[in-house]
């Protein structure tokens, strides 16, 4: 019988120690790998190549706000959120929670770093692994998406393939487009056509296209950047027509011009059945630039001779989930963006989640939501679009009521991490 869920956290993080997984990997390479340094300013530094990253803002759980450090943390000291699986289950019983979409520790966000192919994709396969191990332990709680490596189409789709048959595995994590670079390309095609074979939704946590980097214009001619690959006129600008798309919103966190890039590239078309998760995005600026993306897209697709059979809103309706923590305007606007398509997130243990207050942050975000539009935006969304339950049981565990009891004095525990 299928589990019913009240709370889902769509975007948790394992912090483990990198040591742990790392024995995954082939001894000659281990060298490569991410490795565990003490840090200048003190504490514990995730190392790749000469690139450090304290340990800090990524171990908060349940720490007051004044005690927030960028470094100087230790994983000596067992933070919440860096435990094993069993920690981790009664940490999302702490939380309220009944179960998490995980995604890889600090280090994943470095691997574009690791230029060797052979150790990229070592580090990919050694994570993924034991990520699967860990999720064994709870597989109806725990929920991985795999770490992709970023060395190019071919090893990214070996990958999804090999992941596929691993348990605990939902999603396949991208920390650039599958061809390894920060724009898209028609090579994608073979890791969309691997997701839609396999039933895996393809999964950013803030973004995996070029803004991630911190870059929000649009290619320019004779600038050493790739071009945009979009569908039009091979006599149009198509770069500076995706860029009128993007509504001039400069936050480089935002996949405004990689979710452009995978709606213009005719990917839709061809892959009708593709999913894309992206974590930690926040919802409030979506109904914005829904808007602003059909009105552009009226405007400028005569003289771009870009043809969709879709306006760019319905796309992003029908193929993305986004994720958020504290986001009341966008809870409050939520039908201009589409109740299914917006996911409450922990992102425990970092500094933005509240664990273990969690309840009493989304007592107050969901106050007078209608409890199917809640029980969807808190849990059957994100498992929906993960393939953990089908369209039709979605459709009737909203219609349960929810179990979780309301609280009383909402703000009260929440507000002893602030100061004064």
């Amino acid at each position: 019988m299928t589990r019913v869920y009240d709370v889902i956290s769509a975007d948790g993080h394992i912090e483990a120690p990198p040591s742990l997984w790392v024995e995954h990997m082939p001894k000659a390479m281990r060298q490569m790998a991410p490795r565990i340094e003490k840090h200048p300013k003190g504490g514990d530094a995730i190392v790749i190549g000469d690139k450090p990253m304290p340990l800090g803002l990524t171990l908060t759980g349940g720490r007051p706000f004044k005690d927030f450090k960028s470094a100087g943390l230790s994983y000596d000291d067992q933070h919440p959120g860096a435990g094993g699986p069993a920690q981790r289950i009664k940490e999302q019983d702490m939380d309220g929670t009944d179960a998490e979409i995980l995604f890889s520790a600090l280090a994943a966000s470095a691997l574009k770093l690791v230029k060797d192919p052979k150790a990229n994709c070592a580090i990919a396969r050694a994570y993924n692994d034991w990520v699967s191990e860990y999720c064994s332990y709870a597989p109806d709680r725990l929920f991985a998406v795999a770490m992709m490596p970023t060395s190019g189409v071919e090893d990214a789709v070996a990958e999804a393939r090999r992941v596929a048959g691993l348990r605990g595995i939902v999603g396949l994590n991208l920390h650039a487009f599958p061809n390894g670079g920060q724009q898209g390309s028609k090579a994608d095609d073979a890791f969309w056509a691997v997701c839609e074979e396999t039933n895996l939704c393809a999964v950013g946590h803030h973004n995996f296209g070029g803004e991630s980097e911190g870059r929000t214009a649009h290619p320019t001619a004779g600038s050493d950047t790739q071009p945009l690959e979009i569908e039009g006129s091979p006599d149009a600008d198509l770069p500076y027509f995706a860029y009128q798309l993007a509504s001039h919103l400069p936050v480089p966190t935002l996949p405004i011009m990689t979710i452009l890039q995978i709606i213009l590239s005719g990917a839709f078309r061809r892959f009708p059945n593709l999913r894309f998760h992206f974590a930690e995005t926040g919802i409030g600026w979506l109904p914005y630039w829904l808007e602003q993306i059909d009105d552009r897209y009226h405007r400028h697709r005569f003289w771009s001779d870009v043809k969709l059979p879709k306006l760019p809103s319905e796309y992003l309706r029908e193929h993305f989930t986004f994720t958020f923590q504290e986001d009341h305007v966008g809870v409050r606007l939520r039908d201009l963006i589409g109740v299914d398509n917006i996911c409450w997130a922990s992102d425990f243990p970092h500094s933005v989640g509240d664990w273990p207050y969690s309840r009493e942050v989304r007592e107050r975000l969901f106050r007078g939501v209608p409890d199917e539009e809640r029980r969807k935006i808190e849990a059957l969304n994100v498992a929906c679009q993960f393939g953990i339950i089908s369209q039709e049981e979605k459709a009737r565990q909203a219609k349960l009521p929810r179990t979780e009891p309301a609280l009383l004095n909402v703000p009260r525990r929440w507000a002893s991490r602030m100061p004064g």
